[in-house]
């Protein structure tokens, strides 16, 4: 009876260890007490004749019962089968007791690990159009909201046509591609933006005048995309208006 009740706990406990801690527990408070138990009933068996004798050997009867059955517990423990899964979020390794029929949350990364007749599907990175958050989804995704900003990615393009074009307008891909910056307008006599560009391009004063009274100039080139976005925010900020474009094949050296 004893075995029984010990098999339903661990078909109630998915997790390896939460059955393991559990079990050790139900040992735990078998063997604390039956080993209090035991050391009262020699005491009082030696020390005391009668009916305190009596209740004596009746102690160290029931804690020599309590004390097995807190070690048949803990060798149930070495009995606990373990199933290993690997999370594709975060690679942290799942012990379950056995094969899952459905998704499990991973203990680390707290995302639904998808599974489908007992594997685990691959996932997916997605940047999110509004946040730029790197996301993940699977085959068995229909939705996807993002996980910093709350937006809503479409993923679903084979069931839902017009999903793929709203997939490409907002998600963002790495673009390998090098820019030009390019600076249109800037006024010569503020001295915040001549700081900046200063800052930007190493140059002196009398070399960054010379470059804001013949504008449009190509202040970089052949840079990726992110650094061409950061100098863009830097130059409006500071007053000047400016764009960024793919370098054409044959360009000049980037700065």
């Amino acid at each position: 009876m004893a075995e029984d009740r010990v098999k339903l706990k661990v078909s109630q406990i998915a997790r390896s260890e939460d059955v393991k801690e559990e079990i050790g527990t139900r040992s735990t408070l078998a063997l604390v007490p039956g080993g209090i138990a035991v050391v009262l009933g020699i005491l009082m068996g030696v020390a005391y004749k009668g009916m305190f004798q009596g209740l004596g050997w009746v102690l160290l009867a029931g804690g020599l019962a309590a004390s097995g059955y807190g070690i048949y517990l803990l060798l149930q423990t070495r009995k606990v089968t373990e199933y290993v899964l690997s999370c594709p979020f975060c690679g942290t390794s799942n012990v379950l007791v056995e094969e899952p029929g459905g998704d499990v949350r991973c203990v680390d990364c707290a995302r639904m690990i998808p599974i489908e007749t007992g594997k685990v599907l691959q996932v997916f990175q997605v940047r999110c159009g509004y946040c730029s958050h790197l996301n993940y989804y699977s085959e068995k995704s229909t939705g996807l909201i993002c996980e910093n900003c709350d937006s809503v990615i479409p993923i679903a393009v084979d069931e839902v046509p017009e999903a793929a074009a709203m997939l490409e307008k907002y998600t963002l891909k790495e673009d390998h591609h090098p820019y030009d910056l390019i600076l249109l307008q800037g006024d010569p006599r503020s001295e915040k933006l001549i700081s900046t560009l200063q800052h930007m391009l190493a140059l002196n004063r009398n070399q960054i005048k010379m470059v804001l009274d013949a504008l449009p100039q190509t202040l970089f080139t052949g840079i990726p995309k992110r650094k061409a976005e950061m100098l863009m925010r830097e130059l409006t900020e500071a007053g000047g208006r400016s764009e960024y474009k793919i370098t054409e094949k044959g360009g000049p050296a980037s700065k």
